[in-house]
């Protein structure tokens, strides 16, 4: 990659004049016609938007929390800020799968520990924001984007340099919870340098993804990289992907994108619910990387939609990982394309038990396959450590800590929280657990989300992957708990299951494959299996499921008699 600019601002003035018709972004829409803006019109809307914040008296420094729905305005609205040497950041906006008075308080502790100089909304939101936020000193100016573009056009942009924050990215958790990652211009370039060497990414390419630009994968991955790259990306709303997963590859078939991005869960998702009638005269022969991240990828993902899309086109070979995180820009590892993912086939009971990697054969009973995430980036190193931080050799489980040149500036006000993961030599402790063969690193689980069941370590991705392989069971919507159970000294396995049927037989028959495939292959018990209404489970603002925030809100299942279980009532 050419370096041009050293912000990412630079870029976009750098196409807006050497390519102002090329277009840079679209934006598909389940009830209206697609929106297509060129480079030289995000330019002036970005312009716009930075005078209408200027005249409210946003500056260098401010922060912008930028909250509107999937819309053709997202990246003016963001670039608008930054045009001005202020920091943005996106927030999720509510919708009708979000519950209202859980968001807006949330959004209270999120607003009271960044302190925002002004929020970007639209004015059913604002109006309800104006009510939750408590009137004082820190109270942000919330402003609609019709406040904003009345005005003309800001002039020159404010001049920071590369150091100079250029957005908050929040990292995974419920919304009040997150941490505000604070990343450079320096640190986002090194990620999209990196990136794009590995996978060969050139402004010949196309990115596509229902991934929202509130996550750092949409963001940065999408957004950003196409920006940068002087490229173009398409974006689908979650909202419409979710409700008709097809629409997706129907976009690859029209708009003939080069790269698709989306986590493990999707691969499972599209595979069971896309029918064979809504692929006719579809082609995904377009695709050279379809790249997996964002959570634990898994090698039979990858192996049934591998398997099932073949048949429109779609290449094995075009699979591909990157792994990472807010705190590190987003991806500073990567497989796949000219290097091929690793499949470790490793004992799951040792991987369990003694917390180490130990090669099998493919044919043993007690095989796990492990994919690698990759090896790590150009400026970027990492190590495997114990509970007390020291390095431990190839092939045993610890922390992953990482040291990159994408590396955050800390959490946003929040000095405490940034001292716990980020030491003085620079090393980032990630709270990802995994092992290293050689330079491939491989990702087991979350050190926060960990199992033990009578001192045995149960990753519960594992747990909810087996039990998503039940047809009735919705992918992506399922949450595996270890619950401290005093009477016996250790954990119990509480299992928290989505289903669209509410046939009591067909619960029943999940429960038991749960507990038998669970305890064939992972050597333990489930202890009790839950099945909870259809979209019943919080995700945090990523996407991932809340494993812990949900089984505390069971109590209000329990109040509403709603719960079905396996054999009986809860009680």
């Amino acid at each position: 990659m050419k370096q041009t600019s050293t912000t990412l601002i630079g870029y976009l003035q750098h196409y807006a004049e050497s390519i102002p018709d090329a277009l840079y972004s679209r934006y598909l829409f389940a009830d209206r016609d697609p929106v297509e803006i060129d480079y030289q019109t995000t330019l002036e809307r970005t312009k716009q938007f930075a005078s209408g914040y200027a005249a409210y008296g946003i500056e260098k420094g401010s922060v912008v929390l930028v909250i509107l729905e999937h819309h053709e305005d997202l990246m003016p609205a963001f670039l608008g800020a930054m045009w001005l040497g202020a920091i943005p950041a996106f927030l999720p906006h509510p919708n009708p799968r979000i519950d209202p008075e859980r968001y807006y308080n949330n959004m209270e502790v999120l607003i009271e520990s960044t302190r925002p100089q002004a929020i970007l909304t639209r004015p059913q939101v604002r109006a309800l924001l104006h009510k939750t936020i408590p009137a004082g000193a820190h109270r942000p100016t919330l402003l609609t984007v019709e406040d904003v573009t009345i005005t003309g056009q800001s002039n020159a942009p404010v001049p920071v340099d590369a150091e100079h924050p250029a957005l908050i990215q929040y990292s995974s958790g419920s919304t009040g919870m997150q941490k505000g990652a604070l990343l450079s211009h320096r640190a986002i370039l090194a990620e999209i340098e990196g990136v794009g060497e590995f996978f060969d990414i050139t402004q010949k390419d196309s990115i596509m993804s229902w991934i929202p630009l509130y996550h750092d994968w949409g963001l940065v991955c999408v957004a950003l990289h196409a920006l940068v790259l002087g490229s173009n990306f398409t974006l689908i709303s979650p909202v419409d992907w979710v409700k008709r997963p097809v629409m997706a590859l129907e976009a690859v078939d029209r708009y003939r994108p080069t790269i698709f991005y989306q986590p493990n869960f999707a691969f499972n998702f599209m595979t069971q619910r896309i029918k064979d009638r809504e692929m006719e005269g579809l082609d995904l022969s377009s695709i050279r990387l379809m790249c997996n991240g964002a959570e634990p990828c898994f090698y039979e993902s990858h192996k049934m939609f591998a398997d099932r899309f073949c048949h429109w086109g779609f290449r094995k070979d075009s699979l591909g990982i990157v792994y990472g995180m807010a705190e590190v820009t987003n991806s500073v590892f990567a497989a796949g394309h000219r290097e091929p993912i690793v499949v470790d086939t490793v004992d799951r009971f040792i991987l369990q038990s003694e917390k180490r990697a130990v090669p099998v054969s493919e044919d043993s009973p007690n095989v796990q396959r492990i994919l690698g995430v990759g090896r790590a980036l150009r400026g970027t190193e990492f190590k495997i450590v114990d509970d007390n931080r020291q390095e431990i050799p190839d092939r045993h489980i610890g922390e992953v800590a990482i040291r990159s040149r994408a590396r955050f500036h800390g959490y946003y006000r929040n000095p405490e929280a940034t001292k716990k993961v980020l030491d003085k030599d620079g090393w980032y402790y990630t709270g990802d657990m995994g092992y290293r063969v050689g330079n491939i690193l491989f990702i087991t689980g979350r050190k926060s989300d960990m199992i033990i069941v009578g001192g045995v370590n149960i990753f519960p991705q594992d747990i909810e992957a087996i039990v998503g392989e039940h047809p009735a069971a919705v992918a992506g919507r399922i949450a595996a708990i270890g619950v401290d159970d005093p009477e016996m000294g250790t954990q119990k396995i509480v299992v928290l299951v989505e289903s669209k049927s509410t046939d009591k037989a067909v619960l029943n028959d999940i429960a038991r494959f749960a507990r038998a495939e669970v305890a064939q292959r992972l050597g333990v018990t489930i202890d009790e299996v839950i099945h909870v209404p259809y979209r019943w489970l919080i995700k945090t603002s990523s996407g991932k499921i809340a494993r812990i925030p949900n089984y505390k809100r069971l109590s209000e299942l329990k109040k509403q008699k709603t719960v079905n279980l396996e054999a009986s009532e809860i009680t």
